[in-house]
């Protein structure tokens, strides 16, 4: 009996922390991003946004689909490894933004609430039919683009930029390094279940600190002798060449 009873509370307590997410009256927007991540390293990858003015999802196109439980290849997803390129989940929920990551055997998040603060211009142009409008704001070290749309009124966006009266089409930072165009916009109501106390919460600098470390130190290869920690650097030194121009150049700003 005392067995049961201790099974019981685990099966609750499991269930109590997992955090059921839905979006209604949402909208799916497929992003089409060309990325330019470090020394001779530059991609092209689609993103997928999920949300309401309230509420919202985004990631990259094989982490959304592992998390949506749409990943057809046998076996899964390694999410450990599908993703150095963006591994990252944003989720707002409850107006607290919260960006998580499954980094080696780590997970990790961090939450953030500061606005942005954008300014508007009277410039349009025409993204895929929409007629968009400009506007633009500084942050993560960087000077943005975007051009929204205020027939889809949902104040939503790529990764963390929202906040404009209308979903944003398109966003690009002056250099060009990050350049996200939607390419398509459908009606949508996903439902997403998360149990986010198993992710260790830390401040962003210890996030980003960790993050790091098991990306590219030797720190996630604790058991390894002397000799193979120096190759093993050796390698992960010229993969962070690779990704040495994060979109984030400024975290804190």
């Amino acid at each position: 009996m005392r067995k049961y009873f201790c099974l019981l509370l685990f099966y609750i307590s499991l269930h109590a922390f997992a955090q059921k997410i839905d979006f209604e009256s949402s909208i799916k927007v497929t992003y089409n991003a060309n990325l330019n991540l470090g020394e001779k390293n530059k991609k092209n990858k689609d993103f997928i946004l999920i949300g309401n003015s309230q509420n919202y999802y985004f990631a990259i196109d094989n982490i959304y689909r592992y998390d949506s439980g749409n990943y057809n290849y046998l076996g899964g997803i390694d999410t450990k490894k599908s993703s150095i390129i963006f591994n990252e989940r944003v989720l707002k929920i409850n107006n607290k933004t919260t960006i998580f990551a499954i980094t080696v055997d780590s997970k990790i998040r961090y939450e953030e609430s500061e606005p942005l603060q954008w300014v508007l211009y009277s410039e349009t142009k025409t993204i895929n039919g929409v007629k968009c409008q400009m506007a633009a704001t500084n942050k993560f070290g960087r000077r943005w683009i975007a051009y929204f749309s205020k027939e889809y009124p949902q104040s939503l966006g790529p990764y963390k930029f929202n906040g404009l009266p209308g979903l944003i089409f398109e966003l690009y930072d002056i250099r060009d390094d990050y350049h996200f165009t939607a390419t398509k916009v459908e009606k949508d109501s996903e439902e997403f279940k998360y149990n986010l106390s198993s992710y260790k919460l830390m401040n962003k600098k210890n996030y980003l600190q960790a993050k790091y470390n098991m990306e590219f130190t030797v720190a996630a290869f604790p058991d390894m002798d002397e000799a193979m920690r120096k190759q093993t650097q050796e390698m992960l030194d010229k993969k962070k060449k690779l990704f040495n121009n994060p979109l984030e150049l400024k975290p804190f700003e």
